[in-house]
């Protein structure tokens, strides 16, 4: 009879008052509380769990803030990478564009002198490109993108703005062929640039020019100028034809040998004026 009723006293202890549990749950609570609101213990509390648990969330986090770091790093480097590719092919366009320029600004000047060159020269005159240079039986020639319908005839004077190039031997419907001054047996009359000599001076095949049988008497130096004399009623008078290097004394010491340098390289330059026949 005794354990009957001790029975009943526990299970009603543990099922049927769960209010008791409550009610010092509560008062619990209330008293910690009470001590907490006093004594600040659950900052000084949250203060240790938060030093004890700081590594352990760093620890956490540290491989999305790594992640996040490198797509950082990656997109700032692939954003410096298109930066550099742009400033480069603005770079590019920029000496393109300078090159241009500069090609543009050095065929003015030479048109500039080309035109104060008309000028001087009172000759009708039309002005052609070089088409390329070429060799026909061995003999430098170059090819221009002038003809018979502008005017150009069979033995009409080449030169650009720094001398005599030469002389148109054939010539079609929109292009010539012009024979350099240093050709084999290419023939010119000239005078000293101070008037006082005058000779003939001959192409020999080589990059230079040559008078054979100058009096030595004449009193010709070395760096003299000798320009066209018009004498032979072709060539206009006063156009450069090259200067004085070498000064060669022959077997009668009554002559020297002259070597001159052409005054212009007709390769070096892309216009040339054509001195239209019948305009000497």
């Amino acid at each position: 009879m005794a354990k009957k009723t001790a029975s009943k006293q526990l299970r009603l202890f543990t099922q049927e008052s769960p209010i008791i549990i409550f009610v010092t749950l509560a008062m619990c609570s209330i008293a910690i509380m009470s001590y907490d609101y006093r004594h600040k213990i659950n900052v000084q509390l949250k203060q240790k769990v938060a030093f004890v648990i700081t590594p352990f969330h760093w620890m956490v986090n540290a491989p999305s803030q790594i992640i996040r770091e490198i797509d950082y790093y990656l997109s700032e480097q692939n954003k410096l990478q298109q930066q550099i590719l742009s400033l480069k092919s603005e770079a590019n366009l920029l000496q393109a564009i300078q090159q241009k320029l500069t090609l543009i600004e050095n065929e003015n000047r030479s048109l500039r002198k080309i035109l104060n060159i008309k000028n001087l020269i009172k000759n009708d005159m039309t002005i052609g490109e070089v088409v390329l240079p070429s060799q026909t039986n061995g003999a430098p020639q170059l090819l221009i993108n002038k003809g018979m319908d502008d005017g150009i005839d069979i033995g009409s004077p080449v030169m650009n703005n720094k001398g005599l190039v030469g002389q148109v031997i054939h010539v079609n419907k929109n292009l010539s062929t012009v024979q350099k001054i240093t050709s084999n047996n290419f023939a010119i009359s000239a005078i000293s640039e101070n008037g006082t000599m005058a000779a003939l001076i001959f192409g020999n095949g080589s990059p230079h020019l040559v008078i054979y049988r100058l009096p030595a008497y004449e009193k010709l130096r070395l760096g003299d100028h000798l320009l066209t004399s018009g004498l032979d009623q072709i060539y206009p008078k006063g156009i450069k034809i090259g200067k004085v290097i070498k000064i060669i004394p022959t077997n009668n010491s009554q002559f020297n040998e002259i070597i001159i340098e052409p005054a212009t390289s007709p390769q070096s330059f892309s216009q040339v004026m054509v001195i239209k026949s019948g305009n000497p």
